[in-house]
């Protein structure tokens, strides 16, 4: 059993470094190689071949499925790279009917309604669709059943540091395609049916309305996490993000106090019938709950090892802690092998195993109170420290408040919160008359929590890492725990090398970085020296989607800067100008520099500290040369041609961000300025077919061109007709698109560029493309 679980494990650790899914074929090549090792015995190998063929079975099924879904439509099509390493036909703007129902609560914005789509119908069914619905029905509701006409593309998310993998998630969440309802007139209700799940949770919301606390509230009880943008960054700056998404620790909380109330209500003189009930109806009211949380991918994961459990308390039979973690581990990847794509699966196995390891060091018995908390502080202790380092190979940081937010508030929620909070929502559930009260003690008790992350909100806690390599990190963990299991010379010697290599990474001086942040179709370029940094431009803000608080932020601070300087606003335009004043909130000390009327960029209750006109400025910055000018008192026709154009001179390498100028914006800024040259450039205007003058990039004579804008996007940017122009000009070019965040480390000798996705496991998912030539630039 040990050594199968071991195959199934190191099976789905080699996936994720596979460049492409091998083809179906290859399963009938696994086929005589899997007999050959039941019939030794090999069971390591029978491990590792049951994964890896379970997992090429649903990958396979999931993109065939994805083309089968699109390929009736007689529209154009694009052809883009499959993860299956085939060329697959997309069409970007194919209009397909399905049929299906909806399963979760419509989310309503401004100009239109999103829906997740369940097919029952055709070749994706079974499976599920996100549409927009613009002009959507007011009766909308979960339940319905519709035929509609839906434009469908596959899946594609931005791609920055410590982001959301949409794909990876999409795929979890058996999410085929996104797309937006293109007819509404044609649209067609085919029937209607009750639904309990949305039903309760609206009782719910209604419930808890008027609560301060109702986000935290609602989040721990049916998973619906509407939190707004403090409490978001209060999650990831406190280290409780693991706190409200309802996973082990709530399914657990309510497996042991059912399990505890069951052996004092329910009395069976037979041991082993006692056993079984106890256990099987403890877990039966657990996965209620999980239920009632949407079957969430954490939640799924919780119940399945809890059932592991159940089955061998009933069984009466007894595992080491390494033997339980991997048949939980095994039962996880083989019922889901998807699972093998998510961070969350991998922190999650970690935490226990690290929680296992803990426990099987701790003393059995601990005799008075004071040793008791002593052994619960160094558990908490090391549990932290262990996290935080794991923190930082997945997501280049940690929190520095996370060993004294899990101190406080892990058993704060464990042992009082949480449990009040089920007495209320059963009481709420069975419309006992003293509920109301019961949700105003639970508000007045969750108080503290909701104060605590509103606080850590507004501190810069999150400590980065990011010249540290994670499997450097990776490495020191591991010295660590064999150091403190073993004492070992090997262990010393390991954790010294990996100390010596961090302490070496953290001290070296930084190299001067600038990012260009995936942010869509939009554009948002930071310039980073150690921890300060100036932002051109903040992302788009479209209705109540605000790049700018959802990627620009988070990647600032993850990248480590804790003074932002400067914020350039090239031009009023929504795909630049975000929700800059988000960014004015959190650096109150950075200047402005736009050519925006003041009216148009700020209000009474938030008025620009200092606002410096785009207006030949030129200054130093550590050593770097800004120059800052525009075309705006040149006479211009559009907006887009008086952008505020930056040049970049960082250890002698000038760098070009022009904002989004036309063509004739372009002849202008060399008739004006004939001596301009730029090492790399940034296509203008996300690189549409207006702009990248074939004379201008001649002029220019970069290296190195880069571009910001969203995949599929419909402007279809970057033209064609750029793209044939650096080809004939040999220049290279990187898009956010295809690449993500693009990140170049500048020194005086080269330039060395890092797109995110190249990066990003699984390296499978990274659908390849032919415009990435080059990975560096040398003098």
């Amino acid at each position: 059993m040990t050594l199968f679980c071991l195959g199934v494990l190191a099976a789905s650790l080699l996936s994720l470094f596979l460049p492409i899914v091998p083809p179906l074929f290859t399963l009938f090549m696994l086929v005589p190689i899997l007999l050959c090792a039941i019939w030794r015995r090999i069971y390591f190998i029978v491990g590792a071949i049951v994964f890896i063929s379970l997992w090429l079975l649903q990958t396979n099924q999931y993109y065939t499925t994805q083309l089968q879904l699109v390929a009736s439509s007689n529209i154009s099509s694009v052809i883009i790279g499959s993860s299956t390493g085939t060329n697959g036909t997309f069409k970007s703007s194919s209009t397909s009917t399905i049929t299906g129902t909806i399963i979760e609560a419509p989310k309503s914005y401004l100009d239109y309604s999103q829906i997740l789509l369940l097919l029952d119908e055709g070749p994706g069914k079974g499976y599920r669709v996100r549409l927009n619905w613009p002009a959507a029905p007011l009766n909308l509701d979960s339940g319905q059943r519709w035929q509609l006409q839906a434009r469908l593309k596959p899946i594609a998310g931005v791609a920055n540091p410590g982001s959301i993998n949409r794909e990876s998630h999409a795929m979890l969440q058996r999410v085929l395609l996104q797309g937006t309802v293109s007819t509404p007139l044609t649209a067609k209700m085919l029937s209607s049916q009750f639904m309990l799940r949305p039903y309760l949770i609206k009782q719910l919301t209604q419930a808890t309305s008027e609560l301060a606390t109702a986000p935290l509230l609602l989040a721990l009880t049916v998973g619906e996490r509407q939190f707004n943008q403090q409490l978001w960054q209060g999650l990831q700056l406190s280290a409780l993000t693991h706190l409200m998404a309802i996973s082990g620790l709530h399914i657990g909380l309510v497996f042991i106090w059912c399990l505890w109330l069951l052996k004092r209500v329910v009395t069976i003189d037979n041991v082993s019938t006692r056993l079984i009930v106890h256990y099987s109806l403890a877990f039966i009211y657990a996965l209620l709950y999980a239920w009632l949380a949407g079957f969430a991918i954490p939640t799924i994961r919780a119940s399945v090892a809890l059932l592991v459990l159940v089955i061998c308390k009933i069984q009466r039979r007894s595992f080491s802690y390494l033997q339980y973690w991997l048949i939980i581990v095994a039962s996880l990847l083989l019922i889901e092998p998807f699972f093998v794509i998510s961070i969350g699966f991998w922190l999650s196995i970690l935490a226990v195993a690290i929680i296992f390891l803990l426990l099987w060091q701790q003393p059995k018995i601990a005799l008075g109170w004071r040793s008791k908390l002593l052994l619960f502080f160094r558990f908490h202790l090391y549990l932290t420290l262990i996290m935080s380092l794991l923190s930082v190979v997945f997501f280049n940081g940690s929190s520095l408040l996370a060993l004294v937010s899990n101190l406080i508030f892990v058993p704060f929620a464990s042992l009082l919160a949480i449990p009040i909070l089920f007495i209320t929502l059963l009481a709420e559930l069975l419309q006992l008359p003293f509920a109301t009260s019961l949700w105003h003690l639970t508000d007045w008790i969750f108080t503290p929590l909701l104060i605590w992350l509103q606080w850590c909100s507004q501190q810069h806690s999150w400590w980065a890492w990011p010249s540290v390599n994670g499997f450097t990190i990776l490495v020191l963990v591991l010295a660590l725990t064999l150091l403190w299991l073993t004492r070992s010379r090997l262990a010393m010697l390991l954790t010294v090398f990996a100390s010596a290599v961090i302490a070496i990474s953290l001290f070296s001086a930084s190299p001067w970085r600038l990012h260009v942040i995936d942010v869509g179709q939009g554009l948002a370029v930071l310039i980073q020296k150690g921890q300060q940094g100036i932002l051109y431009d903040v992302g788009p803000r479209y209705n109540n989607y605000s790049a700018t608080a959802a990627q620009v932020l988070p990647f600032i601070r993850q990248t480590g800067i804790r003074q932002l300087d400067y914020m350039v606003l090239s031009h009023n335009d929504s795909d630049h100008t975000g929700d800059w004043r988000l960014l004015q909130q959190q650096y109150p000390q950075l200047q402005l520099i736009s050519n925006i009327a003041d009216n148009d960029i700020s209000d009474n209750d938030n008025a620009v500290n200092s606002t410096l006109a785009c207006d030949n400025i030129g200054f130093d910055y550590h050593g770097a040369d800004i120059q800052l000018f525009s075309l705006s008192n040149t006479i211009v026709s559009s907006k887009n041609d008086s952008s505020c154009i930056m040049l970049l001179d960082i250890a002698g390498w000038r760098i070009l961000l022009p904002g989004d100028i036309s063509a004739r914006g372009e002849r202008l800024l060399l008739s004006r300025y004939p001596e301009l040259t730029a090492d790399i450039v940034l296509l203008a205007h996300h690189g549409s077919a207006n702009s990248s003058d074939y004379a201008f990039l001649h002029r220019l004579a970069p290296q190195l061109a880069l571009n910001s804008a969203s995949l599929y996007n419909r402007h279809q940017h970057p033209a064609t007709a750029v793209r044939q122009r650096l080809t004939m000009l040999g220049i290279p070019l990187l898009n956010t698109a295809t690449s993500g965040a693009i990140s170049l480390d500048i020194r005086p000798n080269n330039v060395q560029v890092w797109p995110f996705r190249q990066q990003r496991l699984p390296y499978w998912q990274q659908k390849p493309h032919s415009n990435a030539e080059t990975l560096a630039a040398t003098r």
